[in-house]
Protein backbone atom coordinates (compact mmCIF):
# COMPACT_ATOMS: atom_id res chain seq x y z
CA UNK A 1 0.00 0.00 0.00
CA UNK A 2 2.90 2.53 0.94
CA UNK A 3 4.67 1.78 -2.52
CA UNK A 4 0.95 2.35 -4.21
CA UNK A 5 0.76 5.65 -2.20
CA UNK A 6 4.28 6.77 -3.10
CA UNK A 7 3.44 5.85 -6.90
CA UNK A 8 0.50 8.11 -7.11
CA UNK A 9 1.76 10.94 -5.40
CA UNK A 10 5.10 10.78 -7.70
CA UNK A 11 1.86 10.42 -10.78
CA UNK A 12 -0.10 13.51 -9.47
CA UNK A 13 3.55 15.49 -8.92
CA UNK A 14 4.38 14.61 -13.08
CA UNK A 15 1.13 15.31 -14.26
CA UNK A 16 1.37 18.71 -12.41
CA UNK A 17 5.40 19.14 -14.04
CA UNK A 18 3.84 18.45 -17.17
CA UNK A 19 0.94 21.08 -16.77
CA UNK A 20 3.25 23.86 -16.12
CA UNK A 21 5.17 23.22 -19.11
CA UNK A 22 2.43 23.15 -21.26
CA UNK A 23 0.83 26.28 -19.60
CA UNK A 24 4.61 27.46 -20.21
CA UNK A 25 4.74 26.46 -23.68
CA UNK A 26 1.58 28.15 -25.24
CA UNK A 27 2.58 31.40 -23.42
CA UNK A 28 5.32 31.51 -24.97
CA UNK A 29 3.96 29.96 -28.07
CA UNK A 30 1.09 33.25 -27.82
CA UNK A 31 4.01 36.08 -26.68
CA UNK A 32 5.55 34.83 -30.12
CA UNK A 33 1.99 35.28 -32.02
CA UNK A 34 1.73 38.77 -30.67
CA UNK A 35 5.10 39.96 -31.46
CA UNK A 36 5.13 38.81 -34.99
CA UNK A 37 1.86 40.15 -35.95
CA UNK A 38 2.25 43.62 -34.07
CA UNK A 39 6.25 44.41 -34.83
CA UNK A 40 5.17 46.80 -37.47
CA UNK A 41 3.27 48.91 -34.81
CA UNK A 42 6.16 49.21 -32.47
CA UNK A 43 8.72 49.36 -34.95
CA UNK A 44 7.01 52.14 -36.60
CA UNK A 45 4.56 53.93 -34.52
CA UNK A 46 6.65 57.22 -34.61
CA UNK A 47 6.42 57.47 -38.02
CA UNK A 48 2.46 57.11 -38.63
CA UNK A 49 2.15 59.57 -35.84
CA UNK A 50 3.82 62.68 -37.71
CA UNK A 51 1.63 63.18 -40.57
CA UNK A 52 -2.05 65.03 -40.36
CA UNK A 53 -2.72 65.32 -36.49
CA UNK A 54 -6.36 64.79 -37.06
CA UNK A 55 -5.13 61.56 -39.42
CA UNK A 56 -3.76 58.32 -37.92
CA UNK A 57 -2.99 55.05 -39.63
CA UNK A 58 -4.16 52.23 -38.11
CA UNK A 59 -2.05 48.88 -38.48
CA UNK A 60 -4.71 46.01 -38.86
CA UNK A 61 -4.09 41.91 -37.90
CA UNK A 62 -3.47 39.49 -41.10
CA UNK A 63 -6.75 39.05 -43.01
CA UNK A 64 -8.99 41.38 -40.85
CA UNK A 65 -12.34 42.41 -43.41
CA UNK A 66 -11.87 46.47 -44.06
CA UNK A 67 -15.11 46.90 -45.74
CA UNK A 68 -18.64 44.44 -46.43
CA UNK A 69 -19.60 45.10 -50.44
CA UNK A 70 -22.91 44.30 -49.21
CA UNK A 71 -23.50 47.00 -47.28
CA UNK A 72 -23.82 49.23 -50.56
CA UNK A 73 -26.88 48.02 -51.11
CA UNK A 74 -28.02 45.38 -54.28
CA UNK A 75 -28.55 48.25 -56.58
CA UNK A 76 -24.72 49.72 -56.16
CA UNK A 77 -23.31 47.51 -58.87
CA UNK A 78 -25.62 48.66 -61.79
CA UNK A 79 -25.47 52.80 -60.11
CA UNK A 80 -22.50 54.99 -60.64
CA UNK A 81 -22.91 58.77 -59.07
CA UNK A 82 -26.14 59.47 -60.86
CA UNK A 83 -26.04 56.72 -63.39
CA UNK A 84 -28.23 53.87 -63.04
CA UNK A 85 -27.28 51.34 -65.86
CA UNK A 86 -23.86 51.30 -65.61
CA UNK A 87 -21.90 48.00 -66.31
CA UNK A 88 -18.03 46.79 -67.27
CA UNK A 89 -17.78 46.41 -70.81
CA UNK A 90 -14.60 44.90 -70.31
CA UNK A 91 -14.09 43.16 -67.44
CA UNK A 92 -12.64 39.58 -66.23
CA UNK A 93 -14.55 39.18 -63.01
CA UNK A 94 -11.87 36.62 -61.63
CA UNK A 95 -9.10 38.10 -62.56
CA UNK A 96 -8.07 39.34 -59.43
CA UNK A 97 -9.70 37.21 -57.41
CA UNK A 98 -6.26 35.85 -55.34
CA UNK A 99 -4.85 38.19 -52.61
CA UNK A 100 -2.73 40.87 -54.07
CA UNK A 101 -0.07 43.41 -52.02
CA UNK A 102 -0.78 46.53 -54.12
CA UNK A 103 -3.36 46.81 -56.16
CA UNK A 104 -3.00 49.77 -58.54
CA UNK A 105 -5.57 51.50 -61.20
CA UNK A 106 -4.23 53.70 -63.79
CA UNK A 107 -6.72 56.14 -65.48
CA UNK A 108 -6.13 55.86 -68.94
CA UNK A 109 -7.19 57.73 -72.40
CA UNK A 110 -8.46 54.65 -74.70
CA UNK A 111 -6.07 56.11 -77.57
CA UNK A 112 -3.20 56.11 -75.13
CA UNK A 113 -1.79 52.67 -76.22
CA UNK A 114 1.59 53.83 -76.32
CA UNK A 115 1.36 55.21 -72.76
CA UNK A 116 0.30 51.80 -71.51
CA UNK A 117 2.57 50.07 -73.34
CA UNK A 118 5.36 52.15 -71.77
CA UNK A 119 4.10 51.58 -67.90
CA UNK A 120 3.72 47.72 -68.53
CA UNK A 121 7.71 47.64 -69.62
CA UNK A 122 8.89 50.58 -67.36
CA UNK A 123 7.52 50.84 -63.19
CA UNK A 124 4.53 48.59 -64.14
CA UNK A 125 6.66 45.25 -64.98
CA UNK A 126 5.00 41.81 -63.90
CA UNK A 127 5.39 41.92 -60.41
CA UNK A 128 3.64 38.75 -58.63
CA UNK A 129 2.67 40.84 -55.45
CA UNK A 130 1.56 43.91 -57.37
CA UNK A 131 -1.69 43.82 -60.13
CA UNK A 132 -2.04 46.81 -62.71
CA UNK A 133 -4.79 47.60 -64.54
CA UNK A 134 -5.66 50.50 -66.89
CA UNK A 135 -9.66 52.45 -66.63
CA UNK A 136 -11.13 53.15 -69.83
CA UNK A 137 -14.56 54.93 -70.81
CA UNK A 138 -16.37 53.64 -73.84
CA UNK A 139 -15.44 54.64 -77.25
CA UNK A 140 -17.80 55.85 -80.59
CA UNK A 141 -14.71 54.51 -83.07
CA UNK A 142 -15.16 50.58 -83.81
CA UNK A 143 -11.69 50.30 -84.78
CA UNK A 144 -10.40 52.15 -81.53
CA UNK A 145 -12.58 49.33 -80.11
CA UNK A 146 -11.18 46.37 -81.47
CA UNK A 147 -7.54 47.87 -80.58
CA UNK A 148 -8.85 48.01 -76.94
CA UNK A 149 -10.62 44.74 -76.70
CA UNK A 150 -7.38 42.95 -78.57
CA UNK A 151 -5.33 44.51 -75.79
CA UNK A 152 -7.36 43.62 -73.47
CA UNK A 153 -7.04 39.88 -74.74
CA UNK A 154 -3.01 39.70 -74.90
CA UNK A 155 -2.17 41.53 -71.52
CA UNK A 156 -5.42 40.78 -70.02
CA UNK A 157 -5.21 44.16 -67.57
CA UNK A 158 -8.03 46.54 -69.16
CA UNK A 159 -11.24 47.83 -67.32
CA UNK A 160 -13.93 49.45 -69.28
CA UNK A 161 -16.86 50.92 -68.33
CA UNK A 162 -19.93 52.12 -70.60
CA UNK A 163 -19.68 55.66 -70.06
CA UNK A 164 -18.21 57.79 -72.90
CA UNK A 165 -15.06 58.85 -72.80
CA UNK A 166 -14.61 62.55 -72.35
CA UNK A 167 -12.74 64.84 -69.83
CA UNK A 168 -15.76 65.84 -68.14
CA UNK A 169 -16.56 61.68 -67.71
CA UNK A 170 -13.50 62.02 -65.21
CA UNK A 171 -15.40 60.90 -62.02
CA UNK A 172 -17.04 58.17 -63.97
CA UNK A 173 -13.53 56.58 -64.65
CA UNK A 174 -12.53 56.72 -60.86
CA UNK A 175 -15.47 55.80 -59.38
CA UNK A 176 -15.20 52.70 -62.26
CA UNK A 177 -11.74 52.05 -60.74
CA UNK A 178 -13.12 52.12 -57.45
CA UNK A 179 -15.70 49.81 -57.96
CA UNK A 180 -13.81 47.39 -59.58
CA UNK A 181 -11.91 47.00 -56.46
CA UNK A 182 -14.74 46.96 -54.22
CA UNK A 183 -16.81 43.85 -56.46
CA UNK A 184 -13.91 42.29 -58.24
CA UNK A 185 -10.48 42.97 -56.17
CA UNK A 186 -11.45 43.22 -52.84
CA UNK A 187 -8.30 41.18 -51.16
CA UNK A 188 -6.07 43.62 -52.04
CA UNK A 189 -4.07 45.03 -48.64
CA UNK A 190 -3.07 48.55 -50.49
CA UNK A 191 -4.61 50.42 -53.60
CA UNK A 192 -2.55 53.54 -55.63
CA UNK A 193 -4.87 54.96 -58.24
CA UNK A 194 -3.44 56.81 -60.84
CA UNK A 195 -3.03 58.67 -63.99
CA UNK A 196 -0.87 57.34 -67.39
CA UNK A 197 1.36 60.38 -67.39
CA UNK A 198 3.09 59.69 -64.02
CA UNK A 199 6.06 57.57 -63.04
CA UNK A 200 6.02 55.71 -59.57
CA UNK A 201 9.77 54.32 -57.97
CA UNK A 202 7.99 50.87 -57.61
CA UNK A 203 10.86 49.52 -55.48
CA UNK A 204 10.71 51.98 -52.44
CA UNK A 205 7.28 52.06 -52.65
CA UNK A 206 6.80 48.54 -51.65
CA UNK A 207 9.64 48.86 -49.17
CA UNK A 208 7.65 52.01 -47.80
CA UNK A 209 4.47 49.90 -47.82
CA UNK A 210 5.60 46.67 -45.82
CA UNK A 211 8.67 48.26 -43.70
CA UNK A 212 7.06 51.58 -42.74
CA UNK A 213 3.59 50.74 -42.76
CA UNK A 214 2.55 46.96 -42.79
CA UNK A 215 3.12 43.45 -44.46
CA UNK A 216 -1.20 43.01 -43.71
CA UNK A 217 -2.41 46.78 -44.78
CA UNK A 218 -3.49 49.68 -42.67
CA UNK A 219 -6.96 51.23 -42.05
CA UNK A 220 -6.92 55.27 -42.98
CA UNK A 221 -4.09 55.13 -45.15
CA UNK A 222 -4.79 58.21 -47.63
CA UNK A 223 -1.79 59.59 -49.05
CA UNK A 224 -1.00 62.33 -51.57
CA UNK A 225 -0.38 65.70 -53.13
CA UNK A 226 -2.36 68.58 -51.31
CA UNK A 227 -5.00 70.65 -53.29
CA UNK A 228 -5.72 73.03 -50.34
CA UNK A 229 -7.00 76.67 -51.58
CA UNK A 230 -7.96 75.79 -55.07
CA UNK A 231 -10.64 78.67 -56.79
CA UNK A 232 -13.43 77.05 -58.52
CA UNK A 233 -13.67 78.33 -62.14
CA UNK A 234 -16.25 79.81 -62.91
CA UNK A 235 -15.16 80.67 -66.95
CA UNK A 236 -17.60 78.85 -69.24
CA UNK A 237 -15.00 78.72 -71.70
CA UNK A 238 -12.65 76.64 -69.36
CA UNK A 239 -12.57 72.64 -69.07
CA UNK A 240 -12.42 73.13 -65.49
CA UNK A 241 -15.55 75.51 -65.60
CA UNK A 242 -18.03 74.52 -62.61
CA UNK A 243 -21.38 76.44 -62.47
CA UNK A 244 -22.72 78.34 -59.29
CA UNK A 245 -25.23 76.13 -59.26
CA UNK A 246 -23.73 72.41 -59.35
CA UNK A 247 -21.01 74.10 -56.11
CA UNK A 248 -21.50 77.09 -54.26
CA UNK A 249 -18.63 79.10 -52.93
CA UNK A 250 -15.02 80.31 -54.30
CA UNK A 251 -12.92 77.50 -53.02
CA UNK A 252 -13.16 73.67 -53.21
CA UNK A 253 -12.91 71.82 -49.73
CA UNK A 254 -9.24 70.58 -49.71
CA UNK A 255 -8.55 67.55 -51.59
CA UNK A 256 -5.88 65.34 -53.66
CA UNK A 257 -4.49 65.98 -56.71
CA UNK A 258 -5.50 62.96 -58.71
CA UNK A 259 -2.31 61.60 -60.34
CA UNK A 260 -1.50 59.66 -57.62
CA UNK A 261 -3.17 58.54 -54.52
CA UNK A 262 -2.32 55.93 -51.78
CA UNK A 263 -5.25 54.18 -50.22
CA UNK A 264 -6.09 51.44 -48.02
CA UNK A 265 -9.00 49.63 -48.78
CA UNK A 266 -11.65 51.32 -45.65
CA UNK A 267 -10.59 54.77 -47.40
CA UNK A 268 -11.70 53.55 -50.79
CA UNK A 269 -14.68 52.42 -49.31
CA UNK A 270 -15.73 55.12 -47.83
CA UNK A 271 -15.00 57.59 -50.53
CA UNK A 272 -16.50 55.60 -53.01
CA UNK A 273 -19.98 55.31 -50.37
CA UNK A 274 -19.74 58.90 -49.99
CA UNK A 275 -19.36 60.02 -53.29
CA UNK A 276 -22.69 57.71 -54.20
CA UNK A 277 -24.56 60.20 -52.59
CA UNK A 278 -23.81 63.21 -53.75
CA UNK A 279 -24.25 65.14 -57.02
CA UNK A 280 -22.18 64.48 -60.08
CA UNK A 281 -19.44 66.97 -60.16
CA UNK A 282 -16.91 66.67 -63.22
CA UNK A 283 -13.82 67.83 -61.05
CA UNK A 284 -13.33 64.02 -60.47
CA UNK A 285 -10.41 64.95 -58.14
CA UNK A 286 -12.56 67.82 -56.00
CA UNK A 287 -15.53 65.85 -56.04
CA UNK A 288 -13.77 62.57 -54.73
CA UNK A 289 -11.39 62.99 -52.25
CA UNK A 290 -12.43 66.56 -51.14
CA UNK A 291 -16.36 67.00 -51.00
CA UNK A 292 -17.24 63.36 -50.55
CA UNK A 293 -14.05 63.04 -47.94
CA UNK A 294 -15.26 66.13 -45.67
CA UNK A 295 -18.85 64.12 -45.84
CA UNK A 296 -17.25 61.19 -44.71
CA UNK A 297 -14.86 62.91 -42.43
CA UNK A 298 -11.63 61.68 -43.98
CA UNK A 299 -8.68 63.64 -43.96
CA UNK A 300 -5.82 63.07 -46.46
CA UNK A 301 -1.60 63.39 -45.37
CA UNK A 302 -0.05 65.60 -47.98
CA UNK A 303 3.11 63.24 -49.28
CA UNK A 304 4.41 66.07 -51.85
CA UNK A 305 8.20 66.27 -50.49
CA UNK A 306 8.76 62.55 -51.64
CA UNK A 307 7.52 63.20 -55.35
CA UNK A 308 8.99 65.39 -58.18
CA UNK A 309 6.15 67.75 -58.60
CA UNK A 310 6.84 71.22 -58.20
CA UNK A 311 11.09 70.34 -58.71
CA UNK A 312 13.04 70.48 -62.21
CA UNK A 313 13.11 66.87 -63.96
CA UNK A 314 16.29 67.12 -65.13
CA UNK A 315 17.93 68.05 -61.76
CA UNK A 316 17.15 64.49 -60.89
CA UNK A 317 19.45 63.09 -63.26
CA UNK A 318 22.37 65.32 -62.39
CA UNK A 319 22.45 64.42 -58.49
CA UNK A 320 20.69 67.32 -57.22
CA UNK A 321 17.86 65.23 -55.74
CA UNK A 322 20.15 62.37 -54.21
CA UNK A 323 18.96 63.30 -50.69
CA UNK A 324 15.49 62.79 -51.56
CA UNK A 325 13.55 59.89 -51.48
CA UNK A 326 11.46 60.08 -54.39
CA UNK A 327 8.32 57.63 -54.56
CA UNK A 328 6.48 59.47 -57.04
CA UNK A 329 7.90 61.42 -60.38
CA UNK A 330 5.26 64.40 -61.30
CA UNK A 331 2.40 64.81 -63.16
CA UNK A 332 2.24 65.65 -67.15
CA UNK A 333 5.15 63.52 -67.66
CA UNK A 334 5.36 61.99 -71.36
CA UNK A 335 6.82 58.21 -71.83
CA UNK A 336 10.21 58.95 -72.39
CA UNK A 337 10.74 61.39 -68.95
CA UNK A 338 8.62 57.93 -67.30
CA UNK A 339 11.21 55.58 -68.79
CA UNK A 340 14.15 57.75 -68.27
CA UNK A 341 13.44 58.44 -64.53
CA UNK A 342 12.83 54.23 -64.46
CA UNK A 343 16.10 53.55 -66.12
CA UNK A 344 17.41 56.15 -63.26
CA UNK A 345 16.73 54.53 -60.29
CA UNK A 346 17.00 51.21 -61.48
CA UNK A 347 20.98 52.08 -60.97
CA UNK A 348 20.25 53.42 -57.78
CA UNK A 349 20.20 51.42 -54.28
CA UNK A 350 16.63 51.25 -53.07
CA UNK A 351 16.02 52.35 -49.07
CA UNK A 352 14.70 49.95 -46.77
CA UNK A 353 12.43 52.69 -45.42
CA UNK A 354 11.85 56.08 -44.93
CA UNK A 355 11.87 56.42 -41.88
CA UNK A 356 14.74 59.00 -40.79
CA UNK A 357 14.98 60.16 -44.31
CA UNK A 358 14.45 63.62 -44.67
CA UNK A 359 15.30 64.08 -40.79
CA UNK A 360 12.48 62.30 -39.97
Amino acid sequence: MEIDGESNNCWRRLRVGCAKKKTLVLLVFVTLIYLVLHWDVTKCADFLERPHENHRIRLKPAASPAFNVFDLGPQDYQRLVDLNDFYFTIIDPEICNAPVFLLVLVSSAPDHLHQRLNIRTTWGHRRTEVRIFFVLGRVQDNNLQRDIENESEIYRDIIQGNFLEAYRNLTYKTMTAFKFMLYHCEKASYVLKMDDDAFVNMPLLLNFLKNDLSVYGTDNLFLCNDMTGSPVIRDAHSKWYVSEMDLPGDVYPSYCAGWYVLLSPDVLFRLYESTQKLKYLSIDDALIYGIAAQECNLIHTDFSRYTLAFRRLDLLFNGTYDWLPLLFGAPNMNPEQIKNCWLFFRTRPVLASLRGALGT
